[in-house]
């Protein structure tokens, strides 16, 4: 993927940490999980993990390594490779600290793994999600890297005394350890990218980087359709198929994304903030962005300004 393309995805990309664990494993034990809705990004603080998942050959991660599992993918985590006893991470689950668990397979003493876990949500302009397009886990290794090191420690300490704006502090520092990642992941040298596979097409990168870039602009399929140098039938085949919403589904979800954020970073009138996103009409903005937030405008801002 053309590198300013990618930039200007990565721009609009928003995190949120929907839950955080820890999880402590001796040897002799494993630790299975259940299936999650959202991503899983595991990240080793000590110890090697050697975690299984059915679409992949194990992996062996160290300290330092930065894991992302798919949703909707079960998996095995334990110290060791050699044979061991099951640990239901459902059963070994108890309330450490205010919104983190612990997931216990040490008997309640420092395992011989340990792992900070994230259940996050991760998705570019408020529509196409970061990981959509994963089959299997990918991992990382980020050990050399302080900046992650030194997140994920404010992380935890957020979790153990959470203060004014936790919530949007953690999913920050966990976006910068993503996009360390992401760095990685597309300069190591002889590895073929994953992340965001279904945009290696050019052709609808630069369609998507047009809406991005130029959001509040008159975009129609037959436009974006010419910018990709396809016809009209066989890039909404394709760019549905990709994303699984309408290219002009993209073109409002990136619209009401980026007026979001104006509200969350501005003061500008609200009547401005919904022509620069590209709605003629204030009512029209009001409903559409009700429809997708669950707030109108005004009360979104309020909620920006009490978080």
């Amino acid at each position: 993927m053309n590198e300013e393309i990618l930039d200007s995805l990565l721009v609009t990309l928003d995190v949120a940490v929907e839950a955080f664990a820890i999880c402590e494993i001796r040897h002799g034990l494993r630790l299975i999980g259940r299936p999650k809705n959202a991503i899983e990004i595991h990240y080793v603080l000590a110890g090697t993990m050697h975690l299984m998942t059915p679409a992949a050959d194990p992996l062996v991660c160290g300290p330092g390594s930065l894991v992302v599992i798919p949703p909707h993918m079960p998996q095995t985590i334990a110290a060791d490779g050699g044979p061991a006893q099951n640990v239901l991470a459902v059963e070994s689950c108890s309330v450490v600290r205010d919104g983190m668990l612990l997931f216990d397979a040490a008997d309640g003493k420092a395992g011989d793994l340990r792992v900070v876990c994230g259940a996050i949500r991760a998705n570019i302009s408020g529509s196409y999600g970061l990981f959509d397009g994963l089959s299997a886990p990918i991992t990382q290794e980020l050990g050399d890297l302080e900046i992650v090191s030194r997140a994920y420690a404010m992380m935890l300490g957020e979790l153990d005394a959470p203060g004014i704006g936790s919530r949007a502090l953690t999913g920050a520092l966990m976006k910068t350890c993503l996009m360390m990642m992401i760095r990685r992941h597309y300069t190591k040298p002889g590895e073929e990218p994953r992340l965001l596979g279904a945009l290696t097409d050019p052709r609808l990168g630069k369609a998507v980087a047009a809406v991005l870039d130029r959001p509040a602009d008159a975009h129609s399929v037959a436009a974006l359709a010419s910018r990709a140098g396809m016809s009209r039938s066989a890039f909404a085949r394709e760019f549905s198929h990709t994303f699984k919403l309408s290219p002009m589904e993209f073109v409002a979800k990136t619209r009401l994304h980026h007026a979001a954020e104006m509200l969350r970073s501005t003061t500008v009138p609200i009547k401005v903030v919904a022509a620069s996103a590209g709605f003629s009409s204030r009512s029209h903005f009001s409903r559409a962005f009700r429809d997708s937030y669950g707030a109108d405008p005004s009360q979104f801002r309020k909620m920006g300004e009490t978080d």
